[in-house]
C-alpha cells in the first residue's frame, strides 16, 4: 500500500568524477522501502548496492554527484527530499540515525578501537535525544544491547571492541543503530565477516527487529539463499541498473532477466547432493568507463541479440508488483520451463 512506503527512490542517477572521467554508478534506480517490510538489493559486488544506501543517507564521496531524480522520506505526515539536503548538513544529521540507520559491512573496522562500546552507542543516544541525563542514557545502552543478545550487557557496555567477538561486534553495531529507534534500517552486507552460524543470529536478529518494531529494511546482499529467506521483495542489480524487481516469490520461482537465472544457476540446491553441477554467470562485468551503447548484460547473455545491442530495455511490467528490463523476458521464462 501506498500508505506503507517509508522511502521511495525514484529514476535515481548517481555519477563519479575521476581523472577527468565520468562513471555513471547510478542510472535511472527506482525502488520503495515500505514499513515492516525487508527488501533485499542483490547483485554481484561493484553493481552500485552500497552507493545506492550511501545515495540515501548523503554519504557519498566528494566526486560524486546527484545527477538526477530524487530520494523521498515519509516522517509521519512530512514529506521530506533527501537528495536536496546536501547543503544542510545539521538536518541531514538528524535524520541519520533518528530517522534512518545503517549497519556497516565490516563490523571489525566499523567501531572505534578507543572509546568503549557503551560510549559509542551513547553518542548516538545524545546526539538525537539530547534531554536524556547520563544514567538515563547509561540504562537505554544497556538495554540495547540485552535487547541484541549480548549477556552481561551492564559489563560489555564498559569494555572495548578488542574485548568484543566479530558476531558480537556486529550485535553492539545493531543495538547502536537501534539505539534510537529509526523507521529505516539499512544493512549493507551485515554478515561479510562472520560466520555461517554467527550470520544465521544477525539474520534472525534483523528479522525480530521487523516483526517487533515494523521497521522498513533494506538489506543488501549478493546471497540468493539470504534473498529467499529473509526478502519480502527483491531489486536484482547489474551495472547501476535494477534489472529485475518484484516480491521474491516471483523473482525466485518465476525470473524473467537473464542474468537473475544465472545468479540462481550459480547457487548449489539443498538435497542434489555432491555431484551437481554449479553455473557461474560467464563472462566478466563491462568496463565502467566503457559500457555497452544497449543492455548492460548483453555480452554476457545467451539471449541477445543486435536489439539489445543498441537500445536499453525499458522496465515491461509481468503485474503490478513484478518488472524486468528484458527485450526477451518471455523467452526466457519459456527456456526455463
Amino acid at each position: 500500500m501506498i500508505n506503507d512506503i517509508v522511502v521511495k527512490v525514484r529514476d535515481l542517477h548517481v555519477y563519479f568524477y575521476t581523472n577527468q572521467r565520468c562513471n555513471k554508478v547510478l542510472n535511472g534506480v527506482s525502488f520503495d522501502i515500505k514499513k515492516g517490510k525487508t527488501l533485499c538489493v542483490v547483485g554481484e559486488s561493484g553493481c552500485g548496492k552500497s552507493v545506492t544506501a550511501n545515495t540515501i543517507l548523503q554519504l557519498l564521496p566528494e566526486l560524486s554527484r546527484i545527477e538526477k531524480g530524487s530520494i523521498e522520506y515519509q516522517k509521519d505526515d512530512q514529506l521530506i527530499r533527501i537528495d536536496q539536503l546536501q547543503k544542510n548538513g545539521k538536518q541531514m544529521r538528524k535524520l541519520r540515525g533518528e530517522d534512518i540507520a545503517i549497519i556497516f559491512q565490516d563490523p571489525m573496522t566499523a567501531l572505534n578501537p578507543v572509546y568503549t562500546v557503551g560510549h559509542q552507542i551513547r553518542e548516538m543516544i545524545f546526539e538525537h535525544i539530547p534531554n536524556l541525563n547520563k544514567k538515563q542514557a547509561f540504562e537505554r545502552s544497556v538495554k540495547s544491547l540485552a535487547e541484541m543478545g549480548i549477556s552481561a550487557p551492564e559489563q560489555r557496555d564498559r569494555e572495548y571492541p578488542h574485548q568484543f567477538s566479530g558476531g558480537m561486534r556486529q550485535r553492539a553495531m545493531i543495538a547502536m543503530a537501534m539505539s534510537c529507534a529509526p523507521k529505516v534500517l539499512i544493512a549493507d552486507e551485515p554478515t561479510t565477516a562472520l560466520d555461517v552460524t554467527i550470520s544465521a543470529q544477525i539474520f534472525d536478529l534483523i528479522n525480530e527487529l521487523k516483526t517487533q518494531h515494523e521497521t522498513a529494511i533494506m538489506l543488501i546482499t549478493h546471497n540468493m539463499g539470504v534473498v529467499a529467506e529473509m526478502a519480502d521483495e527483491v531489486a536484482v542489480m547489474y551495472m547501476g541498473n535494477i534489472v529485475e524487481y518484484g516480491k521474491v516469490e516471483d523473482v525466485l520461482t518465476q525470473a524473467r532477466h537473464p542474468y537473475t537465472r544465472a545468479l540462481l544457476r550459480s547457487i548449489p540446491v539443498l538435497g542434489k547432493g555432491k555431484d551437481q553441477v554449479l553455473e557461474p554467470v560467464r563472462g566478466m562485468t563491462p568496463d565502467p568507463f566503457n559500457r555497452p551503447k544497449g543492455c548492460q548484460f548483453c555480452p554476457r547473455c545467451d539471449f541477445a541479440t543486435e536489439l539489445c545491442e543498441n537500445k536499453m530495455p525499458p522496465e515491461t511490467f509481468i503485474d503490478e508488483n513484478h518488472y524486468v528490463r528484458c527485450f526477451h523476458h518471455e523467452e526466457v521464462i519459456k527456456h526455463a520451463k
